[in-house]
């Protein structure tokens, strides 16, 4: 597919006919300028084509198709729409923003999300409402039993797609687009413009998609300051809280994984921190507490994986703690990007240990500018990579030696060309014509006198089969 790469600026939302709903909702909101991904996004999607959107994180793409479409499903009272998005949270920060855009608007919504009961989402779908935002697991339970349940949707939009595709949701995109009918407008939108986005652009997308590249596409946003700490990790810990004490506002510090969310979310309770945690493994009541106390201002720090790099917008969120690095770059742009958006300034502080080098190379691009401090007066990256060949080689001469031990124990093949003549095929417990031991031993057996009939064991208890009493037993 050839996309067209163009660019269109208008400085004010009047001038892009917009629903006047729309501008009365922006001023309540109080939004007055467009950002440079929305003035160039808007007029392309109101003209009705097909669009990628490659923006940075935090530059307003929420608006950016939202607006558009709006307007759009107001000029078309029978049309719908399909909002996509990867993750739970992210699907309900885009039904917020919605819902306060459609504050003058009849427009209903529906949000289809895991870890709210069926029940209850079957209920709103049917009242078919005219916007569906949702996750494609989730969607995909309820197309099993509901293949009627995207008739008219006419405009489709997939936020963060590249997140989406890492996620392993291409299936589910597809069978999604299986079950549309008709033709529909599609917009895409991404931080990145990956070959895995690339390859998913034709199933939705006709050949005469447009692509809009925001001027710092795929970079921090410049109020961003950052800065990185080459620290032992063992020293981790006592720096987070030197840091935290340092700093005023919202944070979010971001760990590696489940185990380590949790641990460092008690090491910050135990310290008298107002703090929570969210990763995958909590439940969804949790998480929308969490982020409605973070929102309000009653927790101030916020322990959480990579679930919430995307998707979440905090305005009081100042600083960013990466304390663990993440498994993938993009997601470390990701994380820097809940700070310092629309316009607001941001910190973010990245911890980086000796065994972070693979991943610190990858994450180089996005650390421009970044004030560098050596925390371990013995950091060496290059003394670990030594370390790691030296490692290695022993590892590899172990497998060798092993390989060799492994080859020595091998069972030899059987010859039968090589097979003893007269030789017994099978081992024997004794000759037949021989009495064994057990048949010369001496029997107590006080059944020995009793007659039998030769057909069953004799019984004791039959009057004529008694012992005499004579008899010794």
């Amino acid at each position: 597919m050839n996309t067209n790469t163009i660019s269109i600026n208008l400085n004010t939302f009047e001038q892009m006919n917009l629903a006047p709903a729309l501008l009365n909702a922006l001023n309540k909101m109080k939004i007055s300028k467009p950002t440079e991904v929305q003035t160039k996004t808007i007029p392309l999607v109101l003209e009705g084509f097909d669009l990628i959107g490659v923006a940075q994180t935090g530059s307003g793409k929420t608006l950016a198709f939202a607006l558009p479409l709006l307007t759009l499903l107001n000029q078309k009272p029978e049309a719908r729409a399909l909002i996509l998005a990867p993750s739970r949270e992210m699907a309900q920060q885009i039904f917020k923003v919605i819902t306060e855009l459609c504050v003058e608007l009849p427009m209903s919504t529906g949000l289809i999300i895991g870890g709210v009961p069926s029940a209850k989402q079957i209920n709103q779908l049917r009242k078919n409402p005219r916007i569906l935002i949702a996750t494609p697991g989730r969607l995909n339970d309820h197309l099993v039993n509901n293949k009627l349940l995207l008739q008219n949707v006419e405009f489709i939009v997939i936020d963060e797609a590249d997140r989406m595709l890492d996620m392993g949701f291409a299936p589910q995109l597809k069978n999604i687009k299986s079950t549309l009918r008709g033709t529909q407008q599609t917009l895409m939108f991404s931080a990145t413009f990956n070959s895995a986005v690339e390859k998913i652009t034709p199933i939705f997308m006709s050949n005469k998609a447009k692509m809009i590249r925001s001027s710092q596409s795929e970079e921090p946003v410049t109020e961003l300051q950052q800065k990185v700490l080459f620290i032992d990790k063992f020293m981790k810990n006592d720096r987070l809280l030197d840091e935290l004490n340092a700093t005023k506002g919202g944070v979010i510090v971001f760990c590696g994984n489940q185990g380590s969310c949790e641990r460092m979310s008690q090491y910050l309770k135990d310290y008298g921190y107002s703090v929570d945690m969210i990763h995958g493994g909590v439940t969804q009541g949790q998480r929308n507490r969490v982020v409605r106390e973070f929102r309000e201002g009653e927790l101030r720090i916020v322990v959480a994986t990579d679930l919430l790099a995307r998707g979440i917008d905090i305005p009081h969120v100042d600083h960013i703690i990466n304390f663990d690095l993440p498994f993938q770059a993009e997601d470390f742009l990701h994380r820097i990007g809940r700070t310092a958006r629309a316009g607001r300034t941001g910190n973010a502080i990245t911890f980086v240990t000796t065994s972070d080098l693979k991943m610190y190379k990858k994450i180089k691009p996005y650390l421009s500018g970044a004030k560098e401090i050596t925390l371990d007066p013995n950091f060496d990256f290059t003394a670990k990579t030594q370390e790691t060949h030296s490692k290695g080689h022993r590892n590899e001469l172990k497998n060798i030696k092993h390989n060799k031990i492994k080859k020595s124990e091998q069972k030899k093949v059987f010859d039968s060309s090589k097979k003893l003549i007269g030789k017994p095929l099978t081992k024997t417990i004794g000759s037949i014509d021989k009495p064994t031991k057990s048949s010369v031993k001496n029997r107590n057996d006080k059944y020995k006198d009793v007659p039998r009939s030769g057909k069953s064991k004799p019984s004791v208890w039959k009057p004529n089969n008694k012992p005499t009493a004579k008899s010794k037993y």
